[in-house]
């Protein structure tokens, strides 16, 4: 009789769960994660290439932040059309293209992470969390001086962040 392995969990939900009007928490590291994005230049110019493609698959980007070695957004679908995967792989695609231009080959980490929104108000906690994120990585005392994040809420950068902080499921404890 043959060795049978455990079967691995999969890590993805079922595909409809990633497809019409839904929010998503994505995260995409870069390879090995090397600081790529602290050449501002090139993470300005991957900003713009996340909201075209991200248009073009019907998608709004509705907060992002690029750390020096991964980059944090918060996706809404906006039509029943919405695939996350094929966003994210078009994005993937194209940023890689485009980091080619910028002498960087072999950008990203194989696959990314993600979770579903389910509500308004997690939805903005988690653009706060991503948001913060150069505040807990020590690269700045407030989120408002970082220059390559984003958030659609306008006057964002002179808000205060919510008093109970959004904490991703893979970080709570058991």
């Amino acid at each position: 009789m043959a060795n049978v392995l455990p079967r691995r969990k999969p890590n993805r939900l079922p595909l409809p769960s990633y497809q019409g009007v839904r929010c998503y928490f994505v995260t995409i590291c870069c390879r090995e994660r090397r600081p790529f994005f602290a050449r501002e230049e090139l993470a300005r110019a991957l900003a713009r290439v996340l909201r075209d493609t991200c248009a073009k698959h019907g998608f709004d980007v509705h907060a992002y932040c690029f750390m020096p070695d991964h980059f944090h957004s918060l996706l809404v679908g906006n039509s029943p059309s919405a695939d996350l995967p094929v966003a994210v792989r078009n994005f993937k695609g194209a940023a890689a293209a485009c980091a080619r231009r910028f002498k960087v080959s072999r950008l990203w980490q194989k696959g990314f992470y993600d979770h579903v929104i389910r509500n308004e108000e997690s939805l903005n906690r988690v653009a706060w969390y991503i948001l913060m994120n150069p505040v807990r990585g020590g690269l700045v005392r407030g989120a408002e001086e970082w220059s390559l994040s984003h958030w659609c809420v306008p006057g964002w950068r002179t808000k205060a962040a919510p008093v109970e902080p959004y904490l991703p499921p893979w970080k709570k404890p058991v």
